[in-house]
């Protein structure tokens, strides 16, 4: 009954990020840790329902992705995905990093007017996609730390929405290889993956047709509101 409802959360969790970009992954890895899995095992099992996630979501805003943002960030991404691929055997539990993606929020959400915007060059994306490669595959959820990079003025909200979906399907691609290459095994888990998969591709739809409704305004605020409660949930889980 508790895989069931966990499964279920699914649908719920990717309407969540189809509307506000972020927030749903790391609400779903909350969730799923009300199952018997190691942290291996979650964090290889969640990046390949983010992976559905973002790529139904990115297909259902095609044509609001910015490609530019995308290449460079890809550039970034492969070379250092290679070299965590070779040591995450070695490496053990980070999960502590994830209070440096806290604090990132806050600094995006809070910061004084003299301090500069956390805004970087569309051509300079592929730092963000070496960070990626190196910490998706130890902490999970890293929607949180690309959102605050998103909030800004020369993107729309479905350009957001959409171009943060595509480089987080090219974050949980390059996840897999890695987990296969470290010997998890997918298909001990392939009933179960089914059903989140399904759930996943219906929530994202239905998300979808509700951000269409939200006017620029309201998605910011939302945007803002869902970044700050994922900080809240970091420092909760990491500190307390």
């Amino acid at each position: 009954m508790t895989l069931y409802l966990v499964i279920l959360a699914s649908f719920f969790t990717a309407s969540i990020s189809a509307i506000t970009g972020m927030g749903g992954g790391i609400a779903l890895l909350s969730i799923m840790t009300f199952l018997p899995y190691t942290h291996r095992q979650l964090v290889a099992i969640h990046g390949l329902i983010q992976l559905m996630s973002n790529s139904s979501r990115m297909y259902f805003l095609r044509e609001n992705v910015d490609k530019k943002i995308v290449k460079s960030f890809l550039l970034g991404l492969l070379p250092s995905a290679l070299i965590v691929m070779f040591l995450l055997k070695e490496l053990g539990d980070l999960r502590r990093l994830q209070l440096l993606i806290a604090g990132l929020i806050f600094y995006v959400l809070f910061k004084p007017k003299k301090l500069k915007p956390l805004k970087i060059k569309k051509e300079n994306f592929y730092i963000l996609g070496l960070l990626i490669g190196f910490l998706g595959p130890l902490i999970g959820a890293t929607g949180p730390f690309l959102a605050p990079f998103f909030l800004r003025d020369d993107l729309v909200k479905n350009e957001i929405i959409a171009t943060k979906a595509a480089v987080q399907m090219l974050g949980h691609m390059i996840k897999l290889p890695i987990f296969i290459y470290a010997g998890f095994n997918y298909f001990d888990f392939s009933a179960e993956i089914l059903g989140y998969l399904l759930l996943t591709i219906l929530g994202t739809r239905f998300g979808v047709y509700l951000l269409k409704l939200l006017s620029e305004q309201t998605f910011r605020l939302i945007y803002k509101g869902v970044l700050f409660l994922s900080a809240l949930r970091i420092l909760y889980v990491q500190l307390l």
